[in-house]
């Protein structure tokens, strides 16, 4: 696994990744109320939607949002913490998808409160070199 301190959005790659939930509101969308999730949703209009249909059609996996955006859930519940079971999941999916392509991955922890980094960052350590695992900054 490789890790670097970078910002998601400027630094190059052909894909990025989005921490999310399987929650949804009541009008459908993707909850993506804070942190990088609500950065994305501001960045890309309707962003929230999209990811809402996809996880309503095929439940909370790795997904293709937009071209070079995938969603990359952490947990189950927008309240819940990180679960180190649905982040080996996410990063297996992501593996799949992405092949050989550059990719970031924003460290999946949702707070200072959470798995600590050394138990998320051994369920990752089978990740190959072109996903960087990225501080974001």
């Amino acid at each position: 696994m490789n890790e670097k301190a970078c910002n998601l959005w400027l630094e190059p790659a052909e894909y990025r990744c989005i921490p999310t939930t399987g929650a949804l509101t009541s009008d459908g969308g993707a909850v993506m109320d804070s942190g990088l999730a609500l950065e994305a949703k501001q960045r890309f209009r309707d962003l929230d939607v999209d990811l809402g249909r996809l996880v309503a059609a095929r439940g909370n996996h790795v997904h293709l949002v937009r071209p070079g955006l995938v969603s990359f859930p952490v947990k189950q519940y927008q309240w819940s913490g990180t679960r180190l079971d649905i982040v080996q999941r996410s990063a297996h999916e992501l593996c799949a998808l992405v092949g050989d392509a550059k990719t970031l991955l924003p460290r999946p922890t949702s707070g200072e409160d959470d798995v600590p980094w050394d138990e998320v960052a051994k369920v990752l350590s089978f990740l190959p070199d072109n996903i960087l695992v990225i501080q974001h900054t």
